[in-house]
This record gives structure tokens, sequence and C-alpha cells, in this order.
């Protein structure tokens, strides 16, 4: 499959205003690659000073995917304006993708000097505290202008269809992930459950019910472990939470690791309590590995428990008790339910899958 316009490969520009390697970036570097078989692609990173920054840009650069970057000085960086402008009109692109609403404004400022389609992808929930209300309006309003909107879920669709503006084409892309090979099953401690989460710490993860979910366990004694990978602004409040609680010893504070399969692979179930989510790549990780998914009903997950038949989802911390007692009580069963989830995976979720459909995307905008 060749990506065409005439017969020359369609070149797609991506645009991604990033400050680390989170769910967006991850989605970025599995899938451009692959991408790049098929069409020519390019991404464009807006950075800030910090090196965690540039990591998604490195990572991607020995992989054949042409990369550029720019580090913008305050808010609005009129510069980046012209070099976006000029970088699209020098190098001809026939598609340029935008990632989140950062980097929406700046394509934004010089629609009306481009000849090319703009797409918006929606990645996750926006909006979880005042300041990303109003990003989010404002990324609503410039939407309106662009030629497809992506999204990677149901509700995100629904919410933009219900709106009050009017919106051009939406199309829902379900994220991918990639397929590895399983190794050998992981040793079964009845003894012990273990518990992981791969979020972000931040507030709309929700990591406090987590915490509370633990201190509830322990105080009936049930043995639980729970892994928490990940990073971000609340880490130090979470580390005091746990040693505030006594749960130093229940509760294993990973941090952020490149290394997320090999933690997949020691737990036994993957557990998310987030308030707003899009279609987490976490979710489709945990799948991957194997892991039954034990989360909230947000976002594209209900749907995906249900199609796959991986897990089930709760609503209150005592719903989620009763599940994790369940658990423990069956854990064959569960297992189980993981295998059915990674063959879900495996069929329709695979990064293949996610490339197909983009593909398609970008070609419908020129019938």
């Amino acid at each position: 499959m060749v990506v065409s316009l005439s017969s020359k490969k369609l070149k797609i520009l991506h645009i991604r205003s990033t400050i680390g390697m989170y769910g967006a970036e991850q989605v970025l570097l599995n899938v451009l690659p692959v991408l790049n078989e098929h069409c020519h692609t390019s991404l464009f990173t807006l950075e800030t000073d910090l090196p965690e920054s540039a990591t998604l840009r490195k990572l991607l650069s020995p992989l054949g995917v042409d990369t550029y970057c720019f580090v913008p000085k305050g808010r609005i960086d009129f510069q980046i304006i012209k070099s976006i402008k000029d970088n699209i009109s020098d190098s001809e692109f026939d598609v340029v993708h935008t990632h989140d609403y950062k980097s929406l404004f700046y394509v934004y400022r010089t629609i009306g000097h481009l000849n090319v389609p703009i797409v918006h992808h929606i990645h996750g929930a926006l909006g979880n505290t005042f300041s990303e209300n109003i990003y989010a309006l404002i990324e609503r309003l410039m939407m309106r202008k662009v030629s497809k909107i992506i999204t990677v879920s149901h509700e995100q669709k629904r919410n933009l269809d219900q709106n009050i503006f009017s919106y051009p084409e939406i199309k829902q892309v379900n994220n991918g992930t990639i397929i590895n090979t399983i190794g050998k099953s992981k040793k079964i401690d009845n003894n012990i459950l273990n518990l992981i989460m791969v979020a972000r710490f931040t507030e709309e993860k929700n990591h406090s019910m987590a915490i509370d979910l633990v201190e509830r366990l322990k105080a009936i004694n049930l043995p639980v472990i729970l892994t928490l990978l990940g990073s971000g602004p609340l880490k130090e409040n979470l580390e005091e939470t746990i040693n505030n609680r006594n749960l130093a010893g229940s509760v294993n504070l990973v941090g952020f690791t490149r290394d997320v399969c090999s933690w997949l692979d020691q737990s036994d179930v993957l557990l998310i309590t987030s308030t707003t989510e899009g279609m987490p790549l976490n979710m489709l990780e945990g799948m991957e590995r194997g892991l039954p998914i034990i989360s909230t009903a947000v976002g594209e997950i209900p749907k995906l428990i249900k199609d796959a038949n991986c897990g089930d989802t709760y609503e209150t911390l005592d719903q989620l008790i009763q599940l994790i007692v369940e658990v423990f009580n069956n854990k064959p069963h569960w297992d189980r339910l993981g295998g059915l989830g990674r063959l879900h995976v495996k069929n329709k979720l695979s990064i293949e899958n996610q490339v197909e459909a983009l593909c398609s995307e970008y070609v419908g905008l020129f019938e």
C-alpha cells in the first residue's frame, strides 16, 4: 500500500507540541516509522528548553522520519509561524497533521497562506483545569477551519457532533499498539495480587483513588502490591501521601521508565482510575501483554472492554474494591480475560491497523 497523489507518494507533515514522552508522544513514536513506509512522513516538534522535551524527536530521527524542531520564545513566537509557512511551502507537503491545540494554533495562524489540507488529531481529553478549559475553547474555535478532525473515541466524536460550532468531517481512528512476542508465562503468586498503573502523575489520572484502594485492601488483609509507572507534577504529593499512610511497602512508585513491558509482565491487572480519557495507549499495551483491565468507565474504555471481553469497569471505590477481591479469589478466570484482550488487540488494534486507517483518511482528502 502506497499512499499516493497521482504518481508520487503523499508527503505528510506532523506537528506536535511536546514536554516529554506521554501517551500522544508514544502514539507518534509507534506510528510514524510504519506510516513512513507508505508515505513521506516528517515531524515538526515545538519543544521547551527541558531535555525531556526533545525525547520524541531524538527517538524518531534514527528511524527514518525527518524531524524539525523549534523552541518557542514566549507564549506566541511569530518566527515559528513564519518557519512553518516556509517549511510547508518549500517542501511541498500534501497534508499537515496537527496533534494538539498549540500546534494547531501555529498552523491556524498560517492557514490563509497554506494551500494544503489540515488534519487535526484529538488524542485525549482537554479541560481538566481552568486554563485547559480556556485552551479547549480556543481549540474548538480553530478546528472549524481544518479539513478533517480525527478522534480516538466515540465520546470525543459525539461531543464534537453535539457542539454548537459547525465542524468539517469528523472521523474516528483507533489507536494501535506494537504486537510483541509473549515470553515465558510469568509465575502466578496466588498469595499476592500485583496491580499496575501506567499514567502521568496529574489530577485527571486520579492516583488518589488507587492509594485509597490499597489502604482499604490493607485494612481487610488482602495482600496487594500497586506499582505506579510515570512522572508528572504530582509525584512529590503522591510520595508524601504514600509515606503518611504507611503504604510504602504496598505501593511501588517507579517513576518514568521506557521498559514498560517488563513491569507489565510482572503484574496481574492493569488498573485505570482516570476521570477523563480518550483511548489510552497504556490500556492497549496492558492488553497486548495479556493483562485484564479494571477501569473507570470513561472515553473509549467501556466499549473496548466490552468488545474484547477483557475486564470490567467501576464507578465507585466500593465497586472497585469488590472487583479486586473477585480477581484475588479467581485469578485463572481473569487471566483468561487477559488472553482475550491480547487476541483482540492483535487482530484489530495493531499499529498496522492504525496506519491503514490513517492512510485511508489522507487519501480521502483528495477524493
